[in-house]
């Protein structure tokens, strides 16, 4: 191999090398935000699951009806807020159903990482809870 011949095939081994490093680079960003994305997913499903489970638990001892099979959206909220706060970067929304069936419990989050915002929404019936007296 002559001088020319190394430099050449020098200059090829840095650039592949580098165009490696960073396909590399790119992957760990996406495996990094992808994580992000899944704990925000399971930080949204651990905070409706345990909405669901206060609501089994507390919902009959706390009159959270209005008397008529039908929740109150202002004392809903301030109850399951009080006990259970939204833990930071998640915003909690409680909203009357616009057929009157319930309330819409809808749960975002978001992060400066990562543009994507989820959302998980659910509607919550008194009768669902055992709360309508026949």
């Amino acid at each position: 191999m002559n001088l020319i011949e190394v430099l050449i095939s020098s200059l090829l081994l840095a650039g592949s090398s580098a165009a490696a490093l960073g396909v590399w680079s790119q992957a760990a960003a996406e495996v990094a935000r992808s994580r992000a994305l899944e704990q925000q997913a399971d930080q949204l499903e651990r905070l409706r699951l345990a909405s669901h489970r206060w609501l089994l638990a507390e919902a009959r001892a706390q009159r959270l009806t209005d008397g008529s099979c039908r929740f109150e959206v202002g004392t809903l909220t301030a109850a399951m807020n009080q006990a259970i706060p939204a833990p930071e970067g998640v915003d909690r929304r409680l909203s009357a159903d616009s057929s009157g069936a319930g309330i819409w419990q809808e749960l975002e989050a978001s992060s400066a990482q990562s543009a994507a915002l989820l959302q998980r929404r659910q509607l919550i019936t008194p009768a669902a809870y055992g709360l309508c007296q026949p």
